[in-house]
């Protein structure tokens, strides 16, 4: 089931929304976090089980992570709701002894039998191809395909890991090996500032898309916590992204995964979703372009200016999807980064027009982060896959 799945979140309504959501079709299923919903229900969070009834009940997928690579994330302690999953055996925590891993992926299939989601193998975040990390990484994903044939596989990467070149390839190669039929892929950013996507890297970016290409030739792509970020990635070969309505659902954010006072519900600011710009910007900017030209802002978000929270939620979950189906439905590789290169060439000269008029609210830094940085990175791998 190709298409947009709404990660985990902790927000009092959450399950309605993306319960509604997906029954609007501007989004297609969830993703549950171990660390966002608990196993048994407590006040105004539902259990698991609850929320993969209800997302089925109006035909949506389901996905069970447990979130294995944020669990092991130096600092992460907000174990509230993941403590209830008891997720590892006497052995104790981590990936790297043989009885560790059987314990934990034994106790992770366990549960997602239970919830009756595809058996997803837990993984660790890398920052080398060529490290222990890696080799426990490759180990519990070996330990999985032998539990369970058929079972999907993770894999988590800094920008470190996603630019180490041959070393990458040689690291894929290996997990591909595997054969299975579906790969859940996280750029896991170290930081995430300013509720913007950061793709400047273009090494890593690329390296991640050419992983991608690599492993959609034999089995189906999800890319998690990427929303208009992971557009190149579905240009590559991708058909799924991970998104939301939170900072920690469109980003892998890791102060998700840490407990303290200032670490609450990243509720953002007022955002509006323009979608010709296949971008993000406040609200203040969006009724700037309004007064500016209503006719041209109109096209640019790609509809009426949503009145509320809630119908921007749905704004936002029907741009991304419309342009990610659109991909979706071209027929060859060349031909999905084409679309995608003429949809940032639009939007490119959009920009230059606001940046133009309306400098005081739309400046470059809008421009570089939303376009011009996912363009280069798309360039930089096209070109060397000979698609460009």
């Amino acid at each position: 089931m190709a298409g947009i799945l709404i990660h985990d979140g902790r927000r009092s309504g959450h399950l309605g929304w993306a319960v509604n959501a997906i029954s609007r079709h501007v989004a297609d299923g969830t993703i549950i976090s171990a660390f966002s919903t608990p196993r048994v229900p407590v006040p105004r969070n539902p259990s698991a089980s609850d929320v993969a009834e209800s997302v089925r009940a109006v035909g949506g997928e389901v996905i069970f992570d447990a979130s294995t690579h944020s669990r092991l994330l130096p600092g992460s302690n907000r174990f509230d709701f993941y403590s209830t999953w008891e997720l590892w055996g006497p052995d104790g925590v981590g990936l790297d002894t043989a009885g560790r891993r059987l314990q934990h992926v034994e106790r992770t299939f366990a549960h997602q039998d239970r919830l009756r989601v595809p058996l997803l193998a837990p993984t660790l975040s890398l920052t080398s191809a060529v490290d222990r990390s890696a080799q426990d990484a490759l180990e519990t994903a070996n330990l999985a395909a032998g539990l369970a044939k058929g079972a999907w596989q993770s894999l988590v990467g800094t920008r470190s890991f996603w630019r180490s070149g041959f070393q990458l390839d040689a690291y894929v190669g290996q997990l591909a090996s595997l054969g299975s039929p579906v790969w859940v892929i996280t750029l896991a950013n170290e930081i995430v500032a300013n509720h913007e996507p950061d793709l400047s890297d273009v090494e890593a970016i690329s390296g991640l898309l050419r992983t991608i290409h690599s492993l959609a030739e034999r089995s189906r792509v999800i890319v998690t916590h990427s929303d208009f970020a992971g557009l190149p990635a579905i240009a590559a070969g991708a058909d799924t992204l991970g998104t939301g309505w939170d900072r920690g659902m469109r980003f892998f954010d890791p102060t998700t995964y840490i407990q303290n006072s200032e670490n609450a519900i990243r509720i953002p600011a007022s955002y509006v979703t323009q979608s010709a710009l296949a971008a993000v910007l406040r609200r203040d900017t969006a009724d700037a372009i309004e007064r500016w030209d209503a006719e041209s802002a109109r096209v640019i978000r790609g509809g009426p200016l949503p009145p509320s929270e809630q119908a921007e939620r749905e704004h936002h979950l029907r741009s991304l999807r419309t342009v990610l189906l659109s991909i979706n439905n071209q027929t060859t590789r060349a031909d999905r980064v084409s679309l995608l290169r003429g949809a940032y060439d639009a939007a490119g000269m959009h920009f230059d027009r606001l940046i133009d008029a309306l400098g005081s609210f739309v400046k470059p830094h809008d421009k570089r982060v939303w376009r011009d940085d996912p363009y280069g990175a798309l360039k930089h791998y096209a070109e060397a896959e000979g698609l460009w």
